[in-house]
């Protein structure tokens, strides 16, 4: 069956493959647990990637890894590909780059020492490690798409003959060197009369 999800899945590039796996897990990391705070007395919270007092690091890793998503899955659902001022791996190279620095600078906070002074051990989430992986397979998709470029039929394009031969000859480049030699027989001419 041509139509069916599956087949439209294993007709998609490598590439886009790493990309739509590394955009869902991104997103599937946001809604996961990501750090807990949890003092020796057994009180606190346990926040995910969109809550706490990081949740806008969360927040941009869900819109990165949405964008990633998308843009690699569109096929999947039989639409046609939105014109963006940007290339594809462009989107995949900044929308992992975000994430990777928001990653980054929620563990920073925290492990932090004065983040939660009472807290007794201090371990990433889950969905921290899954955001992590998820970025991975996207920068992984972004350089395997700029190693590899593949051709698409799918774009809408006009054959074009290399030479118009009718504008040379009408009124280009054959038009003046006839002239000249019409010139020049003229000039031959008129110095055999004038011997």
């Amino acid at each position: 069956m041509p139509d069916s999800f599956k087949h439209k899945f294993r007709q998609l590039p490598f590439y886009k493959k790493l990309a739509l796996a590394g955009g869902l897990l991104m997103v599937l990391g946001s809604f996961l647990p990501w750090y807990q705070d949890i003092d020796k007395f057994k009180t606190g919270d346990m926040f995910l990637g969109i809550t706490g007092p990081m949740y806008l690091a969360g927040l941009l890793v869900l819109v990165s890894g949405a964008a990633c998503a998308l843009i690699s899955g569109v096929k999947l659902f039989s639409k046609s590909e939105p014109k963006l001022p940007l290339s594809e791996i462009q989107i995949y190279i900044s929308a992992s780059g975000l994430s990777i620095l928001m990653l980054v600078l929620a563990l920073s906070v925290y492990f932090h020492p004065k983040f939660g002074i009472n807290l007794t051990e201090k371990n990433a989430g889950i969905g921290i490690i899954f955001s992590f992986i998820g970025t991975g397979l996207t920068i992984l998709g972004a350089f395997a798409g700029l190693r590899k470029r593949e051709v698409n039929f799918d774009i809408d394009g006009e054959i074009k003959p290399l030479i118009d031969i009718e504008d040379r000859i009408s009124g280009g480049v054959y038009d003046n060197v006839l002239d000249e030699s019409e010139a020049k027989k003229e000039e031959y001419s008129q110095k055999t009369i004038d011997l």
